[in-house]
């Protein structure tokens, strides 16, 4: 293992092999990258150096200023010199205040610039740590569960102020997800001793409280993981299809494709170099909403479903019902269940589809559902619900449902999941 090299002001260096494998390029796009040239602006290439004997050299600041300005997505691989922190605030007030506080530049900004904090959500950054700021509890469990898939969990978690009985089970289905003695900041209102690793007090008290926690997730080990190897290992991604083949599975021309990402009709997003890139789940979602054939290059050999049912007797019975066609994960718990669905959808994985059934005493249903659905790596799966009446049925479906089934009708689950997911 070789140390993480950093300049003289202990800012990380990468060479062009670590970058190269940690964007998942080659190094003449390294290269490319270093001479773009932009009428718009002289700013616009990879900003390097090279050492005395000619190896090129990138700052982290340089990469992610870079990897901003032409869209390209982060990865955590870039982000492993400080401690993170998930931080769950509702209210958006105190999520700006939070920013302010830490003096928070998203990654890639001028950190003399004045920024915009907009909806004050999302990765943000200091020179002591990196915040992953969420409005929501449901979709930060989702996030949570994603950070650990991609063996990047976080050292600490902040749960605001006013959550109630939410908090513990949050705590609870979080710290199922990780081997790792995570640190829990509570803002509650008044101070109480440290037990089991969490911190509370008041909101006034957060940056002191955040300190103490951090200290004590620096004692677990996190200055272990980072001394990195001198290729920065990355988690499995997800297969990448480039335009032309994305005609090609199809038999049409480039322009049907760019009319389609153009139109919104198929999602996808663009290399620093302007080119098209697809994801296997943004294309599985385009077949399946249109009922269009799924090459087998594209289609799973058996479905994931995750299928979130309290009653053991209940998941037995979808067991049989689907057979050896799928891939079936039981779970007991709703909110246990939104971590696991979030680990199982980083990186290369994907949940084809979730099956769960509702109403669940003390848990908010619509913002269970609206969760699944908005998460960028959930969205693609098909969400099926068992119960509820007619009214709840109509509302769930409303927010993107696939499919709904009155309770005890599980003996017609594999033929909606089939039809939800384009099979046979």
């Amino acid at each position: 293992m070789t140390q993480q090299r950093t300049d003289q002001n202990g800012q990380p260096l990468f060479l062009a092999s670590q970058l190269a494998s940690i964007c998942d390029v080659d190094l003449k796009t390294i290269h490319n990258w270093c001479q773009r040239v932009d009428e718009r602006s002289a700013e616009a290439a990879l900003e390097s150096f090279r050492t005395e004997g000619r190896h090129l050299r990138f700052r982290q600041s340089a990469v992610l200023k870079f990897l901003k300005r032409w869209g390209y997505p982060t990865p955590d691989a870039l982000l492993r010199d400080r401690p993170h922190v998930l931080v769950v605030e509702e209210n958006q007030a105190a999520r700006i205040a939070i920013i302010e506080e830490l003096s928070m530049t998203r990654p890639g900004d001028d950190p003399a610039a004045a920024t915009d904090p907009g909806e004050a959500t999302g990765l943000w950054m200091s020179a002591g740590a990196y915040l992953h700021l969420w409005s929501d509890p449901y979709e930060a469990l989702i996030g949570f569960g994603e950070r650990v898939g991609a063996s990047a969990a976080p050292d600490v978690v902040v749960l605001g102020a006013g959550l109630g009985d939410l908090a513990t089970r949050w705590i609870h289905a979080a710290r199922g997800r990780t081997e790792q003695a995570l640190r829990i900041v509570i803002l509650d209102v008044a101070a109480m001793p440290v037990v089991d690793g969490i911190f509370r007090g008041p909101r006034v008290a957060f940056r002191s409280l955040l300190s103490e926690a951090l200290t004590a997730a620096r004692t677990l080990g996190f200055r272990k993981r980072v001394a990195t190897p001198r290729r920065v290992p990355i988690a499995p991604r997800e297969p990448i299809f480039v335009a032309s083949q994305v005609a090609s599975l199809w038999g049409v021309d480039l322009k049907t494709v760019h009319a389609w990402v153009d139109g919104g009709d198929i999602e996808a997003f663009r290399t620093p170099g302007g080119h098209l890139r697809f994801r296997r789940r943004a294309l599985l979602d385009l077949l399946r909403r249109f009922d269009m054939p799924i090459p087998s290059s594209l289609g799973p050999l058996r479905p994931r479903v995750l299928a979130v049912l309290p009653e053991p007797a209940a998941l037995a019975e979808i067991a049989l019902s689907l057979g050896d066609a799928f891939d079936l994960l039981p779970r007991f718990d709703s909110m246990q269940a939104l971590a696991d669905i979030g680990t199982l959808s980083a990186g290369a994985g994907m949940l084809d589809a979730v099956v769960i059934a509702l109403p669940v005493p003390g848990l908010d249903e619509q913002r269970w559902i609206r969760a699944v659905r908005s998460h960028p790596d959930t969205k693609y799966g098909r969400l099926v619900v068992l119960g509820g009446d007619a009214a709840q049925q109509r509302s769930w479906q409303a927010l993107g449902v696939a499919a709904t089934l009155d309770a005890g009708r599980t003996n017609l689950l594999r033929t909606v999941l089939e039809r939800a997911l384009g099979l046979g």
